[in-house]
């Protein structure tokens, strides 16, 4: 877990830079969006906070996937296909504001995985966060012998 620090505490600012910015000048001004005057937290808390959880997320499913920059497309494009194509589905979102969402999500998981790599690069020497595995070589099969020191008790007919 050491090791990963340092990506996860990059990639975690990255994110919060890339989804604040995009989601407070781009995104909610799109939607004529007023931030809730009874929320638990700041705009910025909040963005930061889930900042953190998506990064560790990310994390734990670049472990399972074990490519950095697929485990970020796939997590941006189920969140596109599930909260945007939805939304506008179900009339709850225009188009436009479905695609700037689109947009800053595809930009944000992009980003993550670039410092994410470039994070984990110098610590392991690769461009991925997981360690490539070195396979041995097949062998061409060969059936099992026979025992032939045990006399044949079996059943079979052959």
């Amino acid at each position: 877990m050491s090791d990963r620090i340092k990506p996860i505490l990059f990639t975690t600012l990255a994110v919060f830079g890339v989804t604040y910015l995009g989601v407070r000048f781009v995104f909610a001004p799109q939607m004529g969006a007023d931030y809730a005057s009874n929320a638990p937290f700041s705009p910025e808390i909040t963005s930061l906070l889930g900042s953190i959880v998506f990064v560790l997320f990310f994390d734990y499913a670049i472990g399972m996937v074990g490519d950095v920059m697929k485990t970020a497309m796939v997590i941006a494009l189920s969140q596109i296909v599930i909260v945007d194509v939805y939304y506008v589905i179900n009339g709850e979102r225009g188009i436009a504001p479905a695609a700037v969402s689109a947009v800053i999500l595809l930009l944000s998981w992009f980003v993550a995985a670039k410092v994410y790599s470039h994070f984990s690069e110098g610590e392991s020497g690769d461009n991925s966060s997981v360690a490539e595995v070195e396979e041995p070589e097949p062998t061409a099969y060969s059936p099992p012998s026979e025992n032939v020191g045990e006399p044949d008790n079996s059943s079979f007919p052959y």
